[in-house]
């Protein structure tokens, strides 16, 4: 079929994935070995299942370190909804998924496959999303018997598992009833039973409870035992489990305890932070410890934890007291887990995940500290409407230790590409650096005292598991050092290698031998009873030398500069080198040699490849029926430079690198050495050298150097080439170091005339290599939320603002009060609340170090930040002008006066305050457009000039089918305008003779569009609040008669 040539075809590809994680989880996914050991469960470890609206994540816990790594990355086909546990199986748990499809899904994780596969799919509802679609809600009884899936209206499903499969639901509907949350509750063997908070016809909010009468098979709704309604502000339900049962309700400042079998409430209040802040309580975790009891950690809006227990009397079985304590104080989160392990993960809403290692669990109190008991109130109002409000004091981590973080980006609120780095506003009040690479830690940095060209690493023995020689050689001044390895690095003294020639391989060969390939002659050395070494040396023919080499343990290949190529391989008896009788005489001269590189046993390489200098490399077999024939020929883009042979994975693959800095990776048949499957990328301005590394115990990767230095290394199945971060300068060359006091592995590397020894990972993950993290993250704290980013010449300004809260810092237009606040203080406890207050600032950075604050702008306490651009009025200086409102409140919107404020870009590069002036509405959209500052709100656009005193009005443009304008994107002579309510797309067009803007084109489908982006003058790529993507053309005609015609009642014709 041919391709229009008008069509446009988007390619996805997802570089990073998403990191708001909706919902997390922790179980025992892993399916049990032994199935009929009952103790195996118990002893099993746990993993954590992080979920977004398109992928599973499950990660472990690292046994050794306590630190969270990525074991399954999971793409789904759909849009999740809810997710939880079950334990269908006994003795693994599965999951139970909701989403847009309309299906109820049960997933179990497959080990072999390492992913997780469908179990089990029945259809509740048809597929999208609306107020009756029961996947809203997911509650699964805790004796894995059924599964309730609620709708926001009306309809409620009961799923009943039997013999490991879906029943067919059983219906529950209830009209003119919302659903605000369900829970399953408690039942011990008794039937499954369902809480849920909602709102009846009245508008009030209710307490209601669903029974599975397994004997009816129905669906029973059943009101509360206490007759009194809860408060009309309760918004959280916790399910308690056995023995004690039933429910705590939590509102603001407030919870109870209801059982549904008792008519009775237990109030108790909620403490507050000093300051009269409401605790709210959002988030909650239980966790059982032995003897049947149990705890329950709560939060609330602030991020303060409290620690509930329940006193119960087993033999009466009546609940004693239930007490409140203050914990600990973390990020706001979206859920929180506890593993057995005694680690708490918290999934913070906006903000790294973070793990968090239990000291203690809040039983060590004294008489200072907060104890709020149940036994304490006698009736309801003495704690909805208490008399004296109980607050506590914020304290610093003691029960909580941070062990490890999970970086995130979400939200991202703006970014821009600056020197290759992505630069994002994201996560809560964070300037985020996104950086495509791998950290590395250097260790070791020394001179030299040659200047080197090529460094080797090698053991004595095959059975030896640390290198012990590193060969330092050097072909500009014809000289080989080497160097023991231990606890000092020193000259090796009886080495018996060639010391005044350069050399080109070193490779410790059979049991008990090494050679040296130098540039005339082979050195055999062999260590006899670990003393006596006897030497043995091969020579080539007077006038002949040895150009290139290639290595393993049981062979060894070289190439002569009369264009032949010897080959020998090891004598299993003595560790001598065996000469093949035969040589190859090839046509041109060899640029690169190599044979399959093994780490860790004695297999032979089948082939070798031969880089050529007409642009070629020759596939040569290294087998006894037909050694030393060339096999098959692969062409290449430029002479071969660095060729190396190794299995990364399934398939053996050659790697090569090439002269024109390309490096390229090619699958070779083991059984025939045809070449096939190529792959190329580009790595710098010069030529590619490959070594093979060990990067740690698992995985083996490929090192390639040339004007960048990048690691390549096979991770789920692909194969990734990154580039090495952290490196001054670039390298010449590297390879493996293995040494125990080190601590494991390294790669040692030779840059200019020094030394270096570096790992892969940052110095905070402990140079632990972390193969699936890819892109690295830097973080520079803001003061409030960042609202957009902006950039002139090598600076950056960051538009903060912030709402509900009172900012420590003074008032400053000019940035120049220089002021110590305890941000660390701020970071962790979050500024002091005050409704309806402002807090807002510009921060100033230079482009080249974007962790130092050059310049903060405060405002006042009463100005919020709604819009912001960079305008060059003039040719000598840019502007930045910042749209302010005053007094704004939402619910209901109000606000006060709106100003436009002006900044000039100084000599120095920093913000120079001129004036500001007065506008009728609010700067929904300031923008850049003909050296004019143009300002948008709801359907009006105006256009202003710089003056002295205040910015100059010099048009006005009112668009009646328009109804609030949120974002516009200027062009030569035409802007692109985004509605939020009447129309999507709207394009226009200057007319200079009328002074103001003509619509010439409206998108015919009306979406509410949040970005946009030009592809070219006619074409506009939208995205919708819903996650849609749109492009959107203006016909080619049309859109150049539009130009032609210059008359306003031309172009509206």
């Amino acid at each position: 079929m041919l391709i229009n040539d008008d069509s446009l075809y988007l390619y996805n590809l997802t570089l990073k994935p998403g990191s708001h994680y909706t919902q997390s989880i922790v179980g025992q996914f892993y399916p049990s070995i032994n199935d009929d050991n009952d103790d195996d469960r118990k002893k099993k470890p746990q993993q954590l299942i992080l979920v977004s609206s398109t992928t599973l994540q499950l990660y472990e816990i690292l046994p050794d370190s306590g630190k969270l790594q990525i074991k399954t990355s999971q793409n789904l086909l759909g849009t999740i909804n809810k997710v939880e546990k079950i334990s269908i199986e006994e003795k693994h748990d599965s999951l139970v998924i909701t989403s847009d499809s309309g299906n109820i899904s049960i997933l179990e994780y497959s080990t072999k496959e390492e992913r997780f596969i469908s179990k089990g799919q029945e259809s509740m509802t048809k597929n999208g999303w609306n107020r009756s679609y029961v996947g809203e809600y997911l509650a699964i009884d805790p004796e894995n018997r059924c599964i309730l899936v609620s709708a926001m209206e009306r309809n409620k499903l009961i799923y009943k598992i039997e013999s490991k499969e879906l029943s067919s639901p059983l219906e529950s509907t209830s009209k003119g009833v919302l659903t605000l949350e369900t829970v399953a509750l408690n039942t011990d063997h008794g039937n499954p039973l369902f809480a849920a908070l909602e709102i009846n016809q009245d508008k009030e909010i209710v307490l209601n409870y669903y029974e599975l009468d397994r004997g009816l098979n129905h669906i029973v709704k059943k009101r509360s035992s206490v007759s009194e309604k809860p408060p009309q502000d309760a918004n959280h339900l916790i399910s308690l489990p056995g023995p004690v049962g039933g429910i705590m309700v939590c509102g603001k400042n407030w919870m109870f305890y209801e059982n549904f079998d008792s008519s009775q409430r237990i109030y108790l209040p909620l403490p507050r932070r000093k300051g009269n802040e409401d605790s709210i309580i959002v988030n909650h975790v239980t966790h059982i410890l032995k003897k049947q009891k149990f705890f329950v950690l709560i939060q609330n809006t602030l991020g303060d934890l409290f620690k509930l227990v329940i006193e119960y009397d087993s033999d009466r079985e009546i609940i004693r007291d239930i007490t409140i304590t203050y914990f600990d104080t973390i990020l706001p989160c979206i859920s929180l887990n506890i593993f057995k392990s005694g680690l708490l993960f918290a999934n913070v809403l906006n903000n790294n995940r973070s793990l968090y290692q239990f000291e203690k669990l809040g039983d060590e109190l004294t008489e200072t500290d907060l104890i709020i008991k149940s036994s304490d109130y006698d009736d309801y109002k003495s704690v909805i409407k208490p008399t004296k409000v109980i607050t506590f004091d914020l304290k610093s981590l003691t029960n909580l230790a941070l062990i490890d973080t999970l970086e995130t980006l979400s939200p991202i609120l703006d970014a821009k590409s600056i020197d290759s780095k992505l630069v994002t506003l994201s996560s809560h009040s964070y300037l985020k650096t996104v950086t495509h690479g791998i950290p590395t830690s250097t260790m070791v940095e020394s001179p030299l005292p040659v200047i080197p060209t090529d460094i080797f690493t090698t053991k004595l023995s095959f059975e030896s598991e640390n290198d012990e020689y590193l060969v330092i050689s050097s072909s500009l001044s014809s000289k080989t050092l080497v160097l023991s390895i231990g606890e000092v690095v020193e000259d090796v003294e009886d080495s018996e290698f060639v010391l005044d020639q350069p050399t080109i391989a070193v490779q410790q060969v059979g049991k008990n031998s090494v050679v040296q390939i130098y540039t005339n002659g082979i050195k055999h050395v062999r260590q006899i009873n670990g003393e006596k070494k006897k030497i043995t040396d091969w020579l080539p023919p007077a006038g002949i030398t040895i150009t290139h080499a290639a290595t393993n343990n049981q062979q060894v290949l070289i190439a002569l500069s009369n264009l032949e190529v010897v080959y020998f391989e090891i004598d299993h008896l003595d560790d001598q080198l065996i000469e093949y009788q035969e040589r190859l005489e090839l046509s041109s001269s060899t640029t690169a040699l190599a044979i399959e590189e093994h780490t860790n046993n004695h297999h032979q390489s089948p082939f070798a490849i031969i880089g050529c200098s007409d642009e070629t490399i020759q596939v040569v077999s290294l087998k006894q029926q037909n050694c030393l024939e060339i096999q098959s020929i692969q062409a290449l883009s430029s002479n071969c430079s660095s060729v190396k042979m190794i299995k990364l994975g399934k398939d053996l693959m050659v790697h090569i690198g090439m002269n024109n800095g390309v490096y390229a990776r090619i699958k070779i048949d083991p059984i025939n050495g045809k070449l096939s499957d190529s792959r190329i990328k580009y790595l710098g301005s010069k030529p590619v050298k490959l070594n093979i590394v060990k990067i740690n115990k698992e995985i083996t990767g490929v090192l390639a150097v040339s004007s960048k230095s990048w690691i390549g290394y096979y991770y789920k199945h692909e194969f990734k080439t990154t580039p090495l971060l952290d490196i001054s300068v670039s390298l010449i060359d590297g390879c493996s170091f293995s040494s125990e006091d080190i601590g494991g592995d390294a790669i040692v590397a030779i840059s200019g005339n020094d030394l270096i020894i570096f790992t892969l990972g940052s110095e905070e993950d402990e140079g632990l290599f972390d193969p699936s993290r890819d892109f690295t993250i830097a973080k520079t704290k803001l003061r409030y939320t960042p609202r957009k980013l902006l950039t002139y010449e090598d600076r950056l300004v960051v538009a903060e603002t912030e709402y509900n809260i009172k900012g420590p810092y003074k008032s400053s237009i000019n940035g120049d009060i220089k002021e110590t606040i305890d941000e660390e203080h701020y970071e962790t406890f979050g500024y002091e609340r005050k409704p309806k207050s402002w807090s807002s600032c510009l921060q100033v950075f230079a482009t080249n170090d974007l962790n130092t604050v050059l310049q903060s702008i405060e405002f006042k306490s009463n100005e919020s930040i709604v819009s912001s651009t960079m305008v060059k009025f003039d040719k000598n200086s840019p502007y930045i002008i910042i749209g302010i409102t005053t007094n704004q409140t939402f619910l209901p919107n109000s606000h006060g006066k709106s100003y436009l404020f002006t900044f000039k870009v100084s000599k120095n590069k920093t913000l120079q305050f001129m004036h500001k002036t007065e506008i009728e509405e609010i700067p929904q959209v300031v923008s850049n457009f003909h050296n004019k500052l143009l300002v948008a709100s709801k359907n009006i656009i105006r256009l202003y000039e710089l003056g002295q005193k205040q910015l100059l009005k010099k048009s006005t443009t009112v668009i009646n089918f328009l109804t609030n304008i949120i974002k516009i994107i200027p062009q030569s002579n035409r802007i692109i305008i985004s509605d939020s309510h009447s129309s999507s797309i709207v394009f226009a067009k200057f007319d200079n003779l009328e002074n103001q803007f003509i619509p010439i084109a409206d998108d015919i489908i009306k979406r509410q569009v949040i970005s946009m982006f030009p592809i070219d003058s006619d074409t506009i790529l939208t995205s919708d609040k819903f996650g849609n993507l749109g492009v959107s053309r203006i016909d080619e005609n049309i859109s150049r008669q539009i130009e032609e015609k210059k008359r306003k009642e031309q172009i509206m014709n």
